[in-house]
């Protein structure tokens, strides 16, 4: 099956090795006669570029170095951007590998490598096995009655049960190989029947639970694999609830164990990524993540790989994130209201639930959300619900114009003399900025649609009914 790869040079690193002894890597391609070459290698979820060569006018190519290069799944990408795949072992970095321009496995041979001629047998097997598997499928196409579609089926499953069991016999005769601990590290945990046919979730737990039990950590080559990157991914996004209180005991659990092996390439991809990934994130109360990796990881020196510059920015932000996180209590502000005289301190407010909204009439976003918010307090102030909206900007006759025109009964303040610090304790960078308490005054929710408030305030009054089923709210 011919393979296909586009390789966007300038936006690929190069990837070497220090390790000594040297490789030696040969390829005679029937067919080519010209042009380069290029080795790469599987990184997470891209390819990096190892080195070039140029194809002699008998079709061959050599790669040759001092130094041994990185374990993993590589890739031979031959002029016209198609590839083969062939195994660099950390101990098997001199061999011959002879193919041709239709990239056929079963034209292709192997000389020298224990491991790669281990990887040839299977992928020739699995190609028999997908030749099978086309004819019954044509077989399927035509057949006349349920009976043959059941016989055809058996046969398909028995094919599908035989690669599985070639990968099986490889890694019982190969255990050694990383050609095994590839296949190992592809193989499904398996859950106890017992466990399988249970309702309350106890086989999703034992597979969470031991979801990495295939999983060589030992062995930093698995990053040069399309695998852990898949592995990983699922992990996080698949196997946990996506708020920060699930997905921070799995990444310490991890990224602790590949620490403890030393591990350093999985180590650095696996907080490297989960960091990225959650920094990104949209949904609400995540920016956790971002200051657990910072603080935790960034900040106490365990990122190697990150320079001065890096760290000292992740532990600023995280020391400006840290206060206004999910499930802390609210910085405590008292501002003045339009009077300039009556004082409103934010720890003060006996409501249920408090909406502290940032905002500048002036900001764009804010004439979009304000109207809605209002909607939202005047049909909930009466069940709890009070919003203390902080002015940010120096417009006194303007900000009080807005309000008598807008209407907005709540409590609307402002830092006329400027103690506050209100914007460094809430980190505010832009407007709007919502935020909702609860009674006592934890931060729960952060920049919520306005449509969505309403679900939410609902939820944190049910709450405060339940532990004050007697109390008169206002």
């Amino acid at each position: 099956m011919n393979k296909y790869i586009f390789l966007l040079l300038a936006g690929l690193s190069f990837s070497f090795s220090a390790r000594s002894q040297g490789h030696k890597i040969e390829f005679n391609i029937e067919g080519v006669s010209s042009g380069d070459c290029i080795l790469a290698h599987y990184y997470a979820d891209q390819n990096r570029i190892v080195d070039t060569a140029e194809v002699s006018p008998k079709g061959k190519v050599v790669f040759q170095g001092d130094n041994k290069l990185l374990d993993g799944i590589y890739l031979l990408v031959i002029p016209n951007r198609t590839y083969i795949e062939l195994v660099i072992p950390e101990d098997d970095q001199e061999f011959r590998i002879d193919f041709d321009t239709t990239l056929s496995v079963m034209n292709k041979k192997v000389y020298g490598s224990n491991e790669n001629q281990i990887f040839l047998e299977f992928d020739q097997f699995a190609h028999e096995a997908s030749m099978q598997m086309r004819a019954l499928k044509n077989k399927e196409e035509a057949a006349k009655n349920d009976k043959d579609k059941e016989e055809i089926e058996k046969e398909k499953a028995a094919i599908d049960q035989a690669v599985k069991d070639k990968r099986l016999d490889i890694i019982a005769k190969h255990p050694n190989s990383f050609v095994a601990t590839v296949f190992q590290a592809g193989l499904e945990v398996k859950v106890p029947e017992e466990l399988e046919k249970d309702t309350t979730g106890k086989g999703f737990l034992y597979y969470r639970e031991h979801y990495w039990d295939n999983i060589n950590l030992k062995e930093d080559g698995l990053i040069r694999t399309p695998l852990f990157h898949r592995k990983l991914q699922y992990y996080f996004t698949k196997l946990h609830v996506q708020i920060a209180d699930s997905i921070i005991p799995a990444i310490d659990m991890l990224a602790g164990k590949m620490e403890e092996y030393g591990s350093d390439e999985l180590f650095k991809y696996t907080v490297w990524w989960t960091t990225k990934h959650y920094e990104e994130s949209k949904l609400m109360c995540m920016d956790r993540m971002l200051w657990h990796m910072a603080s935790n990881y960034y900040c106490a020196g365990r990122c190697f790989w990150a320079d001065s510059a890096l760290v000292n920015k992740m532990c600023d932000h995280a020391a400006k994130i840290g206060p206004t996180l999910c499930h802390e209590v609210a910085p405590d502000l008292t501002l003045v209201d339009t009077t300039f005289v009556r004082e409103y301190t934010l720890s003060k407010i006996e409501y249920p639930v408090t909406i502290v909204v940032f905002w500048d009439p002036e900001c764009g976003h804010c004439k979009k959300e304000l109207p809605k918010l209002k909607e939202l307090y005047d049909s909930m102030n009466s069940k709890g619900v009070q919003v203390y909206a902080v002015y940010t900007q120096g417009d006194w006759k303007g900000w009080k114009k807005y309000i008598r025109e807008k209407g907005l009964t709540w409590i609307n303040v402002m830092d006329a003399f400027n103690k506050s610090n209100f914007r460094e304790k809430y980190h505010i960078i832009s407007t709007p900025q919502v935020i909702v308490l609860d009674e006592f005054k934890k931060i729960r929710f952060k920049n919520a649609p306005a449509e969505n408030l309403y679900e939410i305030c609902d939820l944190l009054i049910e709450e405060f009914k339940e532990r004050h089923p007697e109390a008169d709210q206002k």
